[in-house]
């Protein structure tokens, strides 16, 4: 008999199973603007380094360029291939909140004459 592996959520002391993203269906609505937000983000950046590439190397006739990859097929998976950035954007989805920012700037000390 094999045991099934649940994920759990990645939201600190939740204990509930993950079914959206790494977290339970409670913490992923509490997410979901933020998690869109980056998305879209994630997107613009592709779309210009995709339009700068493609400006660089075909400054005359770019337009056409464009329209030629496009039409094809696997232009979504050369764009994200290519431009994408993968895991290296930073996401403050992490386990960290602005509740915690807000609580670590105000335990700081400033020494005097700062």
């Amino acid at each position: 008999m094999t045991m099934v592996r649940i994920k759990i959520c990645k939201e600190p002391d939740c204990k509930d199973a993950a079914s959206t993203e790494g977290y339970c269906r409670l913490h992923y609505s509490k997410h979901w603007r933020r998690s869109r937000k980056a998305k879209k983000f994630a997107s613009a950046r592709k779309l210009n380094r995709y339009i700068d590439h493609i400006c660089k190397e075909n400054p005359d006739n770019y337009l056409e360029a464009i329209r030629k990859d496009l039409s094809s097929s696997k232009f979504p998976e050369y764009v994200e291939e290519v431009f994408g950035e993968g895991e290296r954007e930073l996401n403050f989805e992490e386990g960290v909140e602005e509740e915690d920012i807000d609580r670590i700037i105000k335990k700081l000390k400033i020494e005097e004459g700062f």
